[in-house]
């Protein structure tokens, strides 16, 4: 063989290796792309400590994605929405809609409303959330009452939950910029109720705490709470308090659901202002269109109410918000790896 022939040859065969290498590095690049490298997202959650575990879970699963994730930034409802309207959030974990809804109708500066520039997705949590006012059994024996109307109509019972001497009984209610303080105050002025009844505005743990010193005092208390929380395992409805009634026609529309609690209320149906709700995610429209294995994952995804309750006892009893809800959520998506691994592979195929 010439020595031409050879060095074309050994060409050839250099030529073909370095083919072959490159087909390979581009295979392996392909397989071990995931869609969100190289993308960071934005995420907040609701400014009440129950929100902390499921906004983890999603943090922690769109990490699984490739995304870079920051820590939930603790956030009310009422500045969250325009925030992500605007693009500087992408997303959270923490929407009740028939609460938050209204929150979402605010103008834009451009012009349209925030709804517009925002989505629901999917239901994380279907009917997993319970809402309403407690009231303690003993008032409820001592005046009778089967509703929030005939409690006002009772100039005596108005005065047993009047705690701060206006002549107005007081509701132990929500946190500025929470879609329920929105819910009661607007029952009220929609009833005419301002004159005999009045939500009480702070923490609500703080203001739930307060109602725990009343109801240990032997006195009158009507406090908003909601589930999962809690809170319902300190005062606990059918034993120590009652979701209390509405008439119908009392209730505001699209609040006007049922709450199935059975003999814990104090009227059958039990109407409390509040249509059980979902709890879903929420995010920025033109952040789903860009991020479709993302935007599939959330549709997706589901959790059940109960593992947010364990969760939220555990805080209670002092489990740190971030630490030990970004254990207990890497925990949850450990046990729960066959739910979540059709999820993982679904966001990936519509990447």
């Amino acid at each position: 063989m010439t020595s031409k022939r050879l060095r074309s040859i050994l060409g050839l065969l250099l030529a073909f290796t370095l083919f072959a290498a490159a087909c390979g590095d581009d295979s392996d690049d392909s397989s071990s792309s995931l869609p969100g490298e190289g993308k960071s997202v934005s995420m907040a959650r609701g400014n009440w400590q129950e929100t902390a575990f499921q906004n983890k879970v999603i943090q922690q699963l769109l990490g699984e994605l490739g995304y870079s994730v920051g820590d939930p930034e603790e956030i009310a409802p009422a500045t969250f929405f325009p925030a992500l309207a605007q693009g500087d959030f992408d997303l959270w974990a923490s929407t009740w809609p028939l609460n938050h809804d209204p929150l979402t109708e605010g103008a834009m500066p451009d012009g349209g409303i925030i709804a517009d520039s925002i989505e629901k997705v999917g239901v994380m949590m279907s009917s997993g959330a319970l809402q309403g006012i407690l009231v303690d059994v003993a008032s409820v024996d001592q005046f009778g009452f089967t509703t929030m109307d005939e409690l006002l109509a009772n100039a005596d019972a108005v005065a047993h939950f009047d705690k701060d001497g206006d002549g107005r009984a007081d509701i132990n209610g929500c946190d500025d910029g929470w879609g329920c303080q929105k819910v009661i105050n607007d029952t009220i002025d929609a009833n005419g109720w301002g004159d005999s009844i009045s939500q009480v505005s702070a923490t609500h743990s703080a203001l739930f705490v307060e109602s725990e010193a009343s109801f240990a005092a032997g006195e009158g208390l009507l406090q908003y709470v909601w589930t999962p929380t809690a809170f319902v395992g300190k005062l606990v409805p059918g034993r120590d308090v009652l979701w209390l009634a509405l008439d119908a026609g009392s209730t505001l529309e699209g609040q006007d659901g049922v709450s199935a609690v059975g003999d814990a209320c104090t009227n059958d149906p039990c109407t409390t202002g509040f249509t059980p709700s979902d709890i879903v995610v929420t995010a920025n429209s033109d952040w789903l269109a860009a991020n479709p294995a993302a935007a599939t994952l959330l549709a997706a995804f589901e959790m059940d109410a109960v593992a947010v309750a364990v969760q939220a006892v555990a805080i209670d009893a002092g489990a740190d918000v971030e630490s030990g809800m970004t254990e207990a959520a890497t925990k949850w998506i450990a046990d729960n790896r066959d739910i979540v691994d059709p999820l993982i592979e679904a966001a990936l195929a519509a990447a």
